[in-house]
Parts: C-alpha cells; structure tokens; sequence
C-alpha cells in the first residue's frame, strides 16, 4: 500500500485565477464573469472622446453651466428635410434665448429693397420711417435679425408650452423664396392668409416654472398628427376670445387700447398722463411732464413690481404704479426724456422678467 503524498504545510491548490499571467487576460476572465471593469485603455478612450467632443462644442462640457436645446430646421426648398439642431445655453438661461442664437443665420442672403423697407418703417413708425437710411438697412441684412410668430402661446390647458416660429426679420424685404411648408403650419394653427419667407426654425418655451426658458422641440413633433398641433387652433380661438374679453372690460374703465387680433399685436394702453405698450421682452410708458424739465429734475424709481416718475423737489409723484402686472427686472429698466416742440415726455422702458404677456399694466 502506497503511502500519501505528503503536501507542505502553506501550500494551497492553485486557481484557475492565479494561472492568469497577463493583465489582458485577468481583464478578459473577469469580464467573461460580469465583472465591470475599466481599464487603462478604456479610460484613454474616453478621454479622446471627451476631448473631441469638447473640440466640437466647446462650452458643452462645462457641467452645470450649459445645456443643450433641441429645435428644427424647415428650409424653403420643400424637397429638403427637416433638420434636428441644437443650441447650447447658458445653463440658468432665462426667456427665449433663441432669436440671439439664430440671428447670425440670417445675416446676408439678399440685398434688401430699400424703398419698400421705408414703406414699411413708415406704416409702423409714421414720418419718423423716412429717416431710415440705407446703410442702416444693409447693416440689418448684414447683422441678421430674427423674429417670431407664436404658433401657440403658454398656457394651462398646454402643460404651459409655447410653439414658436423664427425667421429673418426681413426675409420678404430680401426677396427670400416662400416657405410653404411654414405658411401651411400656420395655417393648421388657425392663422389664414400668413406669408414666410425663407428658411426657418421651430422651437419651443416653458413659461412655468418661471422664469420662462427654451425647452426641447423634436423632429416628430413636426408630424401632423403631435398633440400640440391638433390642440392649436382651438386654444388660439379661446385665447384671442380671452384677450378681446379683457379689452372690453378694460376698456369700460378707459385704460386700454390697441388690439389683439389675429395679428399678434401685444395690449397697450393709456392712463392719467402716460400711454404704455411692449413687445415681447419690455414694457414701455411714455410719460407726460411739464415742458422743459430735464433729466436732473426727475426721479424715477424701479422696483421689482412698482415704479413711480416723479419731480425732484417739489415732491410731485406723476405716475405710481404700485403693483406692476407682472414681475421686471429693475437693474436693466432705463428711461430717458425726450423734448418736441414744446412737449416734454419721458419715456421709461421696463425690462420683463420673462416673456408673458402683460393683459394689464397693473396687476387686476
């Protein structure tokens, strides 16, 4: 009878794991047991990827501090396609910051037609559209300029998202090519007998939570059958049967004017001794004071939601708003004064917070 092979005390079997000499191998045992791991050579690889990406986009990879937007592209030429772009923003960027990002698109494309930009200035501006050189409008077509047609405005019943258009500012003044897939979007919106030219983009803004911001705007939205569209026109009927309601009753109290009709004009109004109308981004008071009062003799206060114009002095208060319709932004709110055969006016610009619209000046 054989004896027993005798074995040392500290040794011990030897592992399948053990027989693995290289790291390459080590690497592929493991992961073959669903082990995750990250080599050198993966890490490497990511940083060349990281790298090019950041070669690409060059603020992309500032986390906290950007973010990207999706939008669409909707060229002229109707045998094109759709194009999904991006935009990348400032992380806490606040309204819509696309018609800054998009303006150098514009710039160039076509001579404009200089007397018909004059036409123009004058049926908005009145005698002052005269003064309008030519070399300002060859700037403008050189610069860019972007405007927008809202397809629908933020409000409850749309989770409030608004669908936006943008295009050249002066795309027809340039002879831009129609763009009919633009004009038939619009018109399923319920805007009749709206004309664009030119290439243009589709994006969208949340205005809650507040501060309004830009937010994703995808290719397949642009399908007929997307929620948003089929909504459209219903919601655009109620909200201009909305705004007309409220010009009535503000009317019946003799603070409103302007019109809200299919054009898309913004409510203005009057008040004891001042007018106010906005834009998208700015609401601005003309105010009357007494003739030849200067710029020393005011004081104008901003806050947050109030301001008041009044005289230095003599302790006059000319316009008080106590509760402004909405929120502003005092810091960049200006005002200057303005003097025309023998009247003297002030005009004050208050900057929005966001890009609501104001149904009032005072909060009702």
């Amino acid at each position: 009878m054989s004896s027993p092979i005798e074995t040392p005390a500290d040794a011990h079997p030897v592992s399948e794991e053990e027989e693995l000499q290289t790291m390459a191998e080590k690497e592929s045992w493991l992961r073959a047991r669903g082990v995750e791991i990250e080599s050198l050579s993966d890490r490497k690889k990511a940083a060349e990827e990281k790298a090019a990406r950041q070669a690409l986009h060059p603020l992309d990879h500032v986390e906290g501090i950007t973010r990207r937007v999706k939008y669409v592209r909707i060229p002229c030429d109707a045998s094109k396609s759709f194009e999904r772009l991006e935009a990348i923003l400032a992380h806490d960027a606040h309204g819509d910051v696309l018609p800054d990002v998009l303006a150098p698109k514009f710039a160039g494309g076509g001579a404009i037609d200089g007397h018909a930009a004059r036409e123009q200035a004058v049926r908005q501006l009145g005698q002052k559209g005269l003064e309008l050189s030519q070399s300002a409008i060859d700037a403008v077509a050189q610069q860019g300029a972007c405007e927008t047609f809202a397809l629908v405005r933020p409000s409850s019943t749309n989770g409030h998202r608004g669908i936006y258009l943008y295009l050249d500012e002066v795309g027809l003044l340039k002879s831009l090519p129609s763009n009919q897939r633009c004009n038939e979007l619009a018109k399923a919106c319920g805007f009749d007998g709206v004309s664009f030219y030119g290439d243009m983009f589709i994006g969208s803004v949340l205005a809650e939570p507040s501060p309004m911001h830009n937010s994703d705007f995808s290719m397949s939205e642009m399908d007929s059958s997307s929620q948003w569209l089929k909504q459209a026109t219903s919601e655009n009927v109620e909200f201009n049967q909305s705004m007309r309601q409220l010009q009535d009753a503000m009317r019946e109290k003799g603070g409103m004017v302007g019109d809200l009709g299919g054009d898309g004009g913004l409510p203005g109004g009057t008040g004891e001794g001042y007018l106010w109308s906005q834009t998208d981004d700015e609401v601005e008071l003309t105010v009357d004071v007494p003739d030849g009062t200067k710029a020393k003799d005011l004081s104008i206060t901003f806050k947050t939601q109030s301001m008041t114009v009044g005289l230095k002095g003599v302790g006059s208060t000319i316009v008080s708003i106590e509760k402004l319709f909405r929120k502003t932004r005092p810091d960049e709110s200006t005002w200057t004064v303005e003097s025309n055969k023998g009247s003297t006016k002030v005009i004050v610009t208050v900057a929005k917070i966001d890009e609501q619209v104001w149904h009032a000046l005072e909060e009702i």
